[in-house]
């Protein structure tokens, strides 16, 4: 559908508060300074186009699955530092191995990924830092509004790569916006017709919901599914 990606570019106040709340539950995702929302993309890998629906996760329905309990223990020894959100030279040295190590292509830098220097950032952004003694090993952002956390980026050293620490800050966000009282984890998008987004129901998917689009409702992602994702998407958005 050549007019489902829409760009909304902020006002005064930047997407914050209840202004992020409301744009999340509409299907509009953080870019930089933008909200965008789409019903595709396009895969860096194959360069074809694949359908995408938007997921967002019932903080307080959440009872997390054996293998997220698992990560859990297996990290208890990190130390974990949640701060406003920032982009360093610690930083730096960290998305480095990160970029060398992923197969999909990653943004230069950290700050690129998140937001132009020489723009105001309309977001209220905060990251969570995991340590093992003294060295940074893993760093995820997220945004927050007033009920609402969006991820946005997790990055970890490869040679942690057994702690799966990108799942980890997943649950380190969920924990966040548990302890504030939050109603809902926007985690992005998830694809009819690839796996690599999936790993975004892992904590329970039981607790999932996946919006559509034409009719703006979000509804339990387990009880639709891939299959009657497809089918909408070829019958309603394609």
């Amino acid at each position: 559908m050549s007019d489902s990606l829409q760009y909304i570019s902020a006002g005064g106040e930047g997407f914050k508060g209840k202004a992020l709340d409301e744009l999340l539950a509409a299907g509009f995702y953080r870019m930089q300074h933008l909200m965008f929302t789409c019903n595709e993309t396009t895969t860096s890998d194959e360069w074809r186009t694949i359908p995408v629906f938007w997921l967002r996760t019932l903080i307080n329905n959440c009872k997390l699955a054996n293998s997220a309990k698992n990560i859990l223990r297996k990290c208890a020894g990190f130390s974990v530092v949640i701060q406003n959100a920032e982009a360093d030279e610690e930083i730096n040295v960290l998305y480095e191995l990160y970029k060398n190590h992923v197969l999909f292509q990653a943004a230069n830098s950290v700050a690129d990924y998140l937001h132009q220097p020489i723009l105001d950032d309309p977001f209220n952004s905060m990251m969570i830092k995991v340590y093992d003694m003294n060295r940074l090993i893993a760093a995820g952002y997220f945004d927050k509004g007033e009920t609402t956390i969006a991820g946005i980026m997790n990055i970890y050293h490869p040679g942690y790569h057994s702690y799966s620490l990108g799942k980890f800050l997943i649950l380190q966000k969920l924990q966040y916006a548990l302890s504030e009282k939050m109603q809902f984890y926007y985690t992005g998008y998830i694809s009819t017709e690839s796996t690599r987004f999936d790993y975004k129901t892992f904590p329970d998917a039981n607790a999932v919901e996946v919006l559509l689009p034409l009719q703006q409702m979000w509804v339990p992602y387990v009880i639709l599914g891939k299959a009657f994702l497809a089918e909408y998407y070829a019958k309603l958005l394609a």
